[in-house]
């Protein structure tokens, strides 16, 4: 049970060179990651990354995980919540630059300049989930 700890062992099958139902990857995969995102919508969401060349994984792909979630936005709007603020073109919405958030909305997104953890992104997530959950000075 140990051994498939990030991922289910149905998903192996999808990095397999030759197999008796022969040879699969992940653009087989009948799923892409804006549709899990999606499927938070219209729940909190934070994405959060550091940067390859300070030891974050470059196989994460930054790039790809920002174009997920531009392409999660309309759902989010859909839904009645706020998205990241983009356009929905996922393949030419440049991203932010590193250390430049975009935090208003349910789904929020930052890249940080550090490696491969998310505390440099900690005190932004905190004061967005803030926004959230603790309630106006009003309604105290």
């Amino acid at each position: 049970p140990g051994e498939y700890h990030w991922m289910a062992g149905n998903f192996l099958k999808y990095g397999a060179a030759e197999a008796d139902f022969g040879s699969k990857n992940a653009g087989d995969l009948p799923v892409d990651a804006h549709h899990l995102i999606a499927l938070c919508a219209p729940r909190l969401v934070f994405i959060s990354y550091g940067i390859p060349e300070k030891g974050d994984a470059k196989w994460l792909d930054q790039r790809g995980s920002f174009m997920a979630a531009v392409a999660a936005g309309p759902v989010y709007r859909l839904l009645g919540a706020r998205d990241l603020g983009t356009s929905d073109d996922y393949l030419n919405e440049p991203m932010p630059p590193v250390n430049v958030g975009l935090l208003e909305g349910h789904l929020a997104w930052r890249q940080h300049d550090g490696g491969h953890t998310d505390g440099p992104n900690w005190k932004y997530f905190i004061a967005w989930a803030d926004k959230f959950f603790r309630p106006s000075p009003a309604a105290r």
